[in-house]
């Protein structure tokens, strides 16, 4: 990961781009220390700012401002105001009481692969495409991971140590069970599947919580900022492991957004009504056009790839299919 301090001053100079804001947000979410060492930082930024005036560059003013907290310049400057003393204080604050960033593991899944990780502590949990999660170094103290998409998790039971995971919108405490979170930052509804044991799920910006039993899923809108529980078949929603689709009267809306995370491509359809189709099926995982030319048995639509001009992503427009 990037030199934390020199992202945060990245961001407190409206310099750091939408990818580095990114990573920067989930760091400072990560724990309540990075939380509190971000907030610091700040407070030190806004104040010493008189000092980087004269520097041009992000970069020069990062230096001087590194070179402030940790060589002890500001204490030395500080003699002069009382403003300069409160600087001091604060980048002694820094130095000597805010205990260092927490150092964060990564594990990642590309958007065209899935990736089984064994944590420290023995659990094992299974990414799916273009999910990730991060986690304390210090792992088998802290069973916490931080997870954007989708993964499931098979944990192992420690009474003492809860198993902690937290996306952006939810919050889910575990001992020891089997369960799937879906957050996908692209997508208005976050979920947790529980297959088997207990779990509480918070949500973050309320703090409602729900217990969850065996078969159910709790489903939380973001934006409207509603969670409900529903009775489901947890197999359903852990079939991808097993390289299998399943969708029980699924809109088709609902099954291209599927197909487009597990393949890496991007579906257009501009028939809003068509997309409301319900559909019914379980596939093994084929390649993308062996399970479009399937579904179109199922849905009857006109698919075709069109021209990729360099994008990461591959594009398939979809039109139904006209009656005979």
């Amino acid at each position: 990961m990037k030199d934390i301090d020199s992202l945060i001053v990245k961001y407190l100079d409206n310099e750091a781009a939408d990818e580095e804001k990114a990573m920067l947000d989930e760091w400072i979410n990560f724990s309540q220390d990075n939380k509190h060492y971000f907030n610091r930082m700040v407070k030190a930024w806004e104040q010493s700012r008189i000092y980087l005036q004269d520097e041009g560059s992000t970069g020069k003013r990062f230096l001087r401002f590194r070179q402030l907290l940790h060589q002890g310049r500001l204490r030395r400057i500080a003699y002069g105001s009382s403003a300069a003393a409160a600087v001091a204080l604060i980048v002694l604050a820094i130095r000597f009481f805010v205990p260092s960033p927490v150092v964060v593991l990564l594990s990642e899944a590309a958007f065209d692969q899935k990736k089984e990780v064994v944590m420290p502590d023995g659990s094992v949990v299974w990414l799916n495409k273009n999910s990730r999660i991060q986690y304390p170094e210090d792992f088998v103290s802290h069973r916490k991971v931080y997870l954007t998409g989708e993964a499931y998790f098979d944990v192992t039971e420690n009474r003492g140590r809860p198993f902690v995971v937290e996306t952006s919108d939810l919050t889910v405490r575990v001992l020891g069970t089997r369960f799937v979170v879906t957050d996908y930052n692209d997508e208005e509804v976050a979920e947790a599947v529980l297959e088997s044991g207990k779990i509480q799920l918070v949500t973050q910006k309320t703090g409602e919580a729900f217990l969850l039993h065996p078969g159910q899923m709790a489903s939380h809108n973001r934006t409207l900022g509603e969670t409900r529980l529903e009775s489901v078949d947890a197999r359903h929603f852990t079939d991808w492991i097993k390289n299998r689709l399943v969708f029980e009267n699924t809109d088709l809306k609902d099954v291209f957004m599927q197909l487009e995370k597990w393949y890496g491509i991007k579906i257009k359809c501009a028939d809003a009504a068509f997309l409301q189709t319900p559909v019914s099926l379980t596939v093994d995982v084929e390649t993308k056009e062996e399970i479009l030319n399937t579904l179109q048995m199922v849905v009857p639509f006109i698919w075709r790839p069109e021209p990729n001009h360099g994008e990461r992503s591959p594009t398939v427009t979809v039109l139904p299919a006209l009656p005979h």
